[in-house]
């Protein structure tokens, strides 16, 4: 849960980092970040956002696509949709069975710093939702290191909701056995009667994830919007 404490130290971090930062979109970020005051879905400005990668490894891997859905008053933006492809020097080697993305068609795609700007450039002033979360976010981490020059142990402020740990969370306090499997993004949509997406890129899991999470906390709270404070986690 993000207490008043957390709340206070990602502002007075998001601060510091803003006064030293030379890149004008991530200063942006920065300022935009410390004055976010989460409240009830419908009134939190959000950002779902997912990852395609070259592996599971933050240190050999690298991020080569992302796409991100923007939600505003408890609704997806469709028009805000976005998918960017990242140019990288690395292969995509056997991960392309997965997002079936391969070596040609990343040529085409832009720098991962130009990426991470139009990215944060969106995310400014929003609480960002993943699925699974601490994969993505780890990604995140380090291009934002290299990006913005800062040192290994930096981290950027980030306020986040996770469908995956929210849904396992709720599971344990009920004492719901939870499966292999059933916390993928795929069977929890099932689960909360979603339709099946049967592509697979960024852009659609971000939406899939936006989805879920939409659905997620109308059953979680059914007589009003849902209050996020309990399900925030700050980075």
């Amino acid at each position: 849960m993000l207490s008043v404490y957390s709340l206070w130290r990602l502002r007075r971090r998001c601060s510091q980092l803003a006064g030293i930062c030379r890149i004008d979109l991530l200063c942006d970020y920065l300022e935009g970040c410390e004055q976010l005051n989460p409240g009830q879905i419908d009134n939190t400005p959000m950002i779902a956002v997912d990852l395609e990668l070259t592996g599971l490894d933050t240190k050999k891997n690298k991020i080569i696509s992302i796409g991100w859905t923007l939600i505003d008053n408890g609704r997806i933006r469709l028009g805000s949709n976005q998918h960017l492809l990242v140019s990288t020097d690395h292969s995509v080697g056997d991960s392309a069975t997965i997002h079936e993305l391969l070596d040609n068609e990343l040529e085409t795609g832009i720098s991962i710093e130009d990426a991470l700007g139009l990215l944060f450039q969106a995310a400014k002033g929003r609480v960002w939702v993943f699925h699974h979360a601490g994969l993505d976010v780890a990604f995140l981490q380090v291009a934002c290191r290299q990006w913005a020059e800062l040192g290994a142990s930096t981290r950027i402020p980030m306020m986040t909701l996770d469908t995956l740990q929210i849904e396992l969370s709720t599971r344990q306090r009920r004492d719901i056995p939870v499966k292999p499997g059933d916390l993928q993004l795929g069977e929890l949509r099932a689960h909360y009667h979603l339709p099946d997406y049967k592509g697979h890129n960024a852009l659609v899991d971000a939406l899939a994830t936006a989805e879920l999470m939409l659905a997620m906390a109308a059953r979680l709270d059914r007589d009003e919007s849902l209050h996020l404070k309990p399900y925030l986690k700050f980075i």
